[in-house]
């Protein structure tokens, strides 16, 4: 290939494999500047994204290459520059709205059946070997990776996420509103973290990334975490009745324990599939709320002197008045059987 030429209008089209878009989504979903769409819809929408000639006449003009046949979903991003540039911010554009979309996931998924998808192929199945050192008998194992599932966005995905802030976090992505730039980068960050839990295998891992997040939401420089975030997560949970009913103030102060002893001690035998569903739920309703009231959170300063006037309230023993009757909460159970899947 010659030198690409500078200065001029790109479109970066790279493959998302395991991941879908039905009809029911239109095809297409936008994430901030990247464009998801199903490779039907694709060689519909080529005028509009600036596509010169179909999609059947580029696969021809590169000898060996079938790349618009390599995957029903595509990301593309339109830039002007150099493209040997802009390689690297595009990939990083596309890789932050993946994990936007995959924190989709939280809420709507059980861990036991969540997917990977993204611009890096998966493999799904694998071979094993068993042999007899003393004798030559073999046994080959085979096994089918189910996490390779792909993620579809369908009617079901809509009408769930409808009820939920999905929707609402791709307006604030997209949108300019009065809330402070560095309060929304937080959030656009906690929610690509969530998506990456989603998408790990590695439960202790996962487990961490929500509590990165719970800390990057409710916490400040300086607090003392342990009583720190048992108060700011009541101000925004405290009213169901599963708070006193199930412990949540000491939960959360148990598994940050336990998030220390992974941090600073490298220590994650503690660590149970409890402890990483019980913040996958404290992520996703903590999100759901601020969110969807983005107008009373326009700030983390807001958060917190919000969480404070409700422990006001709540040392004086009077009616509560600061928190929204609109305030929503989850929460999910599991069977036997997923569980121990997961």
């Amino acid at each position: 290939m010659g030198t690409l030429q500078k200065n001029s209008d790109w479109l970066y089209i790279s493959p998302v494999y395991h991941l879908e878009i039905s009809k029911d989504v239109n095809g297409e979903l936008t994430v901030g500047r990247v464009i998801f769409v199903d490779i039907k819809k694709l060689q519909r929408i080529r005028k509009r994204i600036g596509l010169p000639i179909v999609l059947s006449k580029i696969d021809k003009k590169i000898p060996g290459v079938s790349f618009f046949k390599e995957s029903k979903t595509y990301a593309i991003i339109q830039f002007r520059g150099v493209p040997e540039q802009k390689e690297l911010e595009c990939r990083e554009l596309i890789e932050n709205a993946v994990a936007i979309i995959s924190s989709s996931q939280l809420g709507y998924c059980n861990r036991d059946n969540n997917s990977q998808f993204g611009i890096i192929k998966t493999r799904g199945t694998g071979n094993r070997f068993f042999i007899n050192k003393n004798k030559f008998e073999a046994h080959l194992n085979r096994f089918v990776e189910s996490k390779v599932l792909p993620f579809r966005l369908d009617k079901h995905w809509k009408e769930f996420h409808k009820k939920f802030y999905f929707f609402d976090l791709l307006k604030l992505i997209s949108t300019n509103n009065k809330m402070q730039k560095k309060w929304k980068e937080t959030i656009i960050r906690a929610a690509g973290m969530s998506g990456k839990s989603m998408q790990s295998r590695d439960l202790e891992y996962s487990f961490l990334w929500n509590m990165i997040i719970v800390e990057m939401l409710l916490t400040e420089q300086g607090d003392k975490f342990l009583e720190s975030l048992p108060k700011r997560a009541e101000a925004f949970i405290g009213w169901v009745g599963y708070w006193k009913e199930k412990k949540f103030e000491e939960k959360i102060q148990s598994i940050y324990t336990k998030r220390c002893q992974f941090v600073h001690d490298g220590n994650s035998k503690n660590i149970s599939v409890s402890d990483v569903l019980f913040t996958d739920d404290l992520v996703f309703n903590l999100l759901w709320n601020i969110i969807r009231h983005i107008d009373l959170f326009p700030s983390k300063e807001s958060v917190i002197v919000f969480s404070e006037k409700v422990q006001a309230e709540k040392l004086l023993g009077v009616k509560p008045r600061i928190q929204p009757k609109t305030f929503k909460y989850m929460n999910r159970n599991f069977d036997e059987n997923q569980f121990n899947r997961i």
